[in-house]
C-alpha cells in the first residue's frame, strides 16, 4: 500500500520491504543485467505498491547518460531556419519517436558569431549524449574529427565515410514523376537544380539526368540553389530559349514556386501553357495555386529514423557505420497538363 502521509518514500524503504539491499534497488530498475528476473520484478511490485519514484536527475547521472540529443539546425544570416518548411517537418518526426524512446530534443545552432560551435565539448559535459545534423553542404569539415573523438551522431541529407546517415532517394518519385509528363505528352523537360554544395542537390540531378535520358527526353539543365529566387532567375533562362521546354522540374518546392512567381508575373498560365513538378511535398506545395504537383521527400519519417539510427548507436548495438535510404514517391496535383500545343 502506498505512503497515505505524504511523506517521499525512501529507497531504503523499498529496500526493507522487498528484502534486498539498496543498491539492488536501483539496478532492479535501472534493468541491470547483473540483477535476476525474479528480483528484479519482485523490486518493482514492490515499488509499485509503495508510491516510489526514482528522481530522473538521479537516475541518469547513475548511468552517465542525459537521455537529450541534439538537433544540430545549419544557421543562415539572412533567415530563421524554422521559417523554412523543411526544419520543423524533420523536427516533428526526431520529437516524435525520441519521446517514443524516452529522450528530450535540444535545438543546437550549429554557428555562433559565424565559427562552428565546439560540438564535441557538448557530448563531454553531458549536455546531450548524440548529435543529428538536419542541414550540411557537402564540403563541411567537422565530421572526421567528430568521428575521430568517438561523438556520436548521423548526418540527415549527407553522406560521410564511415558516419552514420540517413537520406531521402529521389529514384521512385523521379521515376513517376517522368511517368506522369510523359503521359501527358512532353518531350522536352526543363530542370533547375538544387545546391550542388549539397548532396541532395547533385543526387537528385543525377537521378534526373540518368532517367530523362533512359526515356530519351530533351532536357535542358540551369544550376539554382533550392530558393525562390532561383526558380525566378531558372524560369527565366529555360523559358528564354528559342525551343523553350513545356515542362519544369524544379530541385525543390521553393524553387518551384519561384517559377510560379515568374509565370504570374508574365502571364503564363500553368498548366495550360506551362507544366510545374517541385519536391519535397511541404505545406508550401499543398497551398499553391495551382496546387504544385511534387516529388515526396518523406521528411517526417527519416527524422523519426535518423532517432532510431542514433538510438542505436548509443545502445552499442551497432558496430559499423549505417547509411540508410528513405524512398521518395510522387504526387499529383493541378500544376502538370498536357504537354502546350497537344490536343
Amino acid at each position: 500500500m502506498a505512503d497515505t502521509t505524504g511523506k517521499k518514500v525512501s529507497r531504503a524503504q523499498v529496500a526493507e520491504a522487498a528484502g534486498v539491499a539498496e543498491s539492488t534497488v536501483s539496478r532492479a530498475l535501472n534493468d541491470s543485467p547483473l540483477i535476476s528476473a525474479e528480483v528484479k520484478t519482485r523490486v518493482r511490485e514492490t515499488a509499485a505498491r509503495l508510491g516510489y519514484y526514482p528522481n530522473r536527475q538521479a537516475v541518469l547521472l547513475a548511468s552517465n547518460k542525459t537521455m537529450r540529443l541534439g538537433l544540430v539546425v545549419r544557421t543562415y544570416k539572412s533567415f530563421s531556419p524554422f521559417s523554412r518548411s523543411y526544419f520543423p517537418r524533420l523536427l516533428d518526426g526526431v520529437l516524435q519517436r525520441a519521446e517514443e524512446l524516452g529522450y528530450t530534443i535540444t535545438i543546437v545552432l550549429d554557428k555562433k558569431h559565424d565559427q562552428y560551435k565546439d560540438l564535441s565539448k557538448m557530448i563531454y559535459t553531458k549536455e546531450v549524449d548524440g548529435l543529428i545534423f538536419s542541414v550540411t553542404p557537402l564540403r563541411d569539415t567537422r565530421f572526421g574529427d567528430l568521428l575521430g573523438h568517438g561523438v556520436p551522431f548521423v548526418l540527415v541529407n549527407n553522406l560521410y565515410e564511415g558516419a552514420d546517415c540517413i537520406n531521402c532517394d529521389p529514384r521512385r518519385g523521379t521515376r513517376d514523376a517522368l511517368a506522369h509528363i510523359s503521359a501527358l505528352g512532353h518531350r522536352h523537360v526543363g530542370y533547375i537544380a538544387g545546391d550542388l554544395d549539397y548532396w541532395d542537390g547533385r543526387e537528385r540531378l543525377q537521378v534526373f539526368r540518368a532517367q530523362a535520358q533512359e526515356r530519351g527526353l530533351k532536357i535542358s539543365v540551369v544550376e539554382g540553389n533550392f530558393s525562390r529566387r532561383s526558380g525566378l532567375a531558372g524560369a527565366e533562362t529555360l523559358l528564354g530559349q528559342d525551343d523553350p521546354p513545356t515542362v519544369i522540374m524544379a530541385g525543390s518546392d521553393r524553387c518551384a514556386l519561384g517559377v510560379m512567381e515568374y509565370c504570374k508575373m508574365k502571364s503564363i498560365l500553368i498548366p495550360e501553357e506551362l507544366s510545374l513538378v517541385g519536391f519535397d511535398n511541404l505545406g508550401p506545395a499543398r497551398d499553391a495555386v495551382p496546387g504544385l504537383s511534387t516529388i515526396h521527400n518523406p521528411v517526417v519519417r527519416m527524422g523519426s529514423e535518423a532517432v532510431d539510427l542514433l538510438h542505436q548507436r548509443l545502445t552499442k548495438k551497432l558496430t559499423e557505420s549505417v547509411s540508410l535510404l528513405s524512398e521518395s514517391g510522387f504526387i499529383i496535383r493541378r500544376s502538370t497538363g498536357v504537354a502546350h500545343g497537344r490536343d
